[in-house]
């Protein structure tokens, strides 16, 4: 069956609406209450996830190719801790659209740090790529501590807080996985 150019324009504007959403968000003007409590929103930014960790993996660092699934793994605690400080403070009905804002935030500010490092490394070299590549990297900091804020109706200091613990612990938890590979 043969989708009407109508039904096309609706979902390409809603695709564009969202992913508009996204970048309000990672720009700090939107939180997660605009982003629809949808399996779907949450699927596509499961789908974000997984390209975001494929392109760091492959154009950044391959020859940590093994450790894409480890990569992965961390990533999944660090949604998994999230969801834990919105169960402890009775928030846990805005998991999907928690979880989807941070999942897609974290993975286009991904893609965005990968776009850096390949595209400033010939011009810049290495080092000073890998720095503007982190710098990007560590924005998602405050992005999630925004998002995580926003859905526990908290002051953006602890949002930040709460981010910043994660984050360590997900470093902590690659960096113990990585030694035992």
């Amino acid at each position: 069956m043969r989708r009407s150019i109508r039904d096309q324009r609706y979902c390409d504007r809603t695709l564009h609406l969202l992913l508009k959403t996204f970048f309000d968000i990672i720009r700090l003007r939107k939180g997660p209450e605009h982003i629809p409590d949808s399996a779907v929103v949450l699927l596509f930014s499961f789908g974000l996830l997984l390209f975001a960790t494929f392109c760091s993996t492959v154009l950044v660092n391959p020859a940590a190719g093994d450790n894409i699934v480890l990569s992965f793994v961390a990533s999944l605690l660090g949604y998994v801790f999230y969801w834990a400080v919105l169960v402890v403070t009775g928030f846990s009905r805005r998991f999907v659209p928690t979880i989807s804002s941070i999942m897609a935030c974290g993975s286009i500010l991904t893609v965005f740090m990968v776009f850096a490092y390949v595209m400033f490394t010939p011009f810049l070299g290495a080092n000073f790529a890998s720095i503007i590549a982190t710098l990007i990297l560590f924005w998602s900091v405050p992005v999630k501590g925004h998002i995580i804020a926003r859905a526990i109706e908290r002051h953006w200091y602890l949002g930040i807080v709460i981010a910043m613990t994660i984050f360590l612990l997900q470093f902590a938890i690659y960096s113990a996985l990585t030694e035992r590979a």
